[in-house]
């Protein structure tokens, strides 16, 4: 069955959405198609530090250690930098349109990151995700 069909079945479920939280008809929530189990994905990713997974010790990114490094005048051109990289290596069949940093108005310490993407076997679906990394630290 090809990504398209399973989207369209009602039935059928792609995966776990992060946060694992109790879901409504089951256990955890879980995804219906492709771009939300994306969505996922990528949280999953960038907001895993390399070395924190187990038994795969790449798997991550260094966006966390990026945003919460001093002095670094040039912040966006690193968190893009980051992003593509990590999600090329791990999510190759992610394409990436557009990455936007954007920092509090109220708090230049509080950055969030937008990524609008699409899948490769669906080139006409996209999909906007915003990281509010606010919450995260380095440790």
């Amino acid at each position: 069955m090809s990504v398209v069909a399973k989207d369209l079945d009602e039935d059928t479920f792609i995966g776990l959405e992060l946060p694992l939280n109790y879901g409504n008809s089951g256990f955890f929530n879980r995804t219906k198609t492709a771009l939300q189990q994306s969505i996922s994905n990528i949280k999953n990713l960038l907001l895993t530090n390399k070395g924190e997974r187990l038994g795969n010790p790449t798997f991550g990114s260094e966006l966390l250690s990026v945003i919460f490094e001093q002095e670094n005048t040039d912040i966006e051109s690193r968190v893009e930098e980051t992003i593509r990289s990590s999600m090329s290596e791990f999510l190759p069949f992610i394409n990436v349109v557009n990455i936007q940093t954007n920092f509090s108005e109220t708090n230049k310490n509080v950055l969030s990151v937008g990524i609008k993407f699409t899948l490769n076997v669906d080139e006409t679906s996209e999909a906007d995700l915003t990281l509010d990394l606010s919450n995260y630290n380095s440790d």
